[in-house]
């Protein structure tokens, strides 16, 4: 097993080309942020990581960090941050992808769902329900699409991906 471990750094540093090349597309002043990186994992692994925590990275920059101006009026610096961490716990790999940004606007992610005739329009849900539609197919809160997001091809990816990973 240990032949085949090897750290996430090379899996980290590729992400950083991905905030870079997406931060400048949509011109927001992002940085990414690493801990952890010679967490050892199996290559497989690192290799199967690599679209999904793509497409992680991306929606942190497009949808979860605001705009500089967003940003300072909020009292936050113009330049955001994405954190890529990982970390062994209790026998398993942690990799969390988190941001700076305003959170997850669950407003938004419900009208969305009622709109698309997802949920009905009375229903009540819970915070964690309301999260669990951002990984249904198809599902998307982008106002116009881009190449980066609204293309419906989503966080239902990410889920499968991960999962098939256990």
């Amino acid at each position: 097993m240990t032949i085949r471990a090897q750290p996430v750094k090379s899996l980290f540093q590729r992400m950083s080309r991905i905030v870079r090349e997406s931060s400048a597309e949509i011109g927001k002043q992002v940085r990414l942020k690493t801990e952890g990186d010679h967490t050892e994992v199996d290559k497989t692994v690192i290799e199967r990581l690599s679209d999904p925590l793509t497409h992680m990275i991306r929606n942190a920059v497009d949808h979860g960090l605001e705009s500089a101006e967003t940003r300072t009026a909020a009292g936050k610096p113009a330049q955001g941050t994405v954190t890529l961490s990982a970390a062994h716990q209790s026998g398993r790999v942690i990799i969390e992808v988190s941001d700076d940004g305003a959170g997850i606007n669950r407003e938004r992610v419900r009208s969305k769902a009622v709109e698309k005739g997802l949920i009905e329009g009375s229903a009540q849900l819970s915070d964690a329900e309301i999260d669990n539609l951002l990984f249904l197919p198809g599902f998307s809160t982008a106002g116009e699409i881009s190449s980066l997001s609204g293309r419906g091809v989503g966080m239902d990816v990410v889920k499968t991906a991960i999962q098939s990973l256990g």
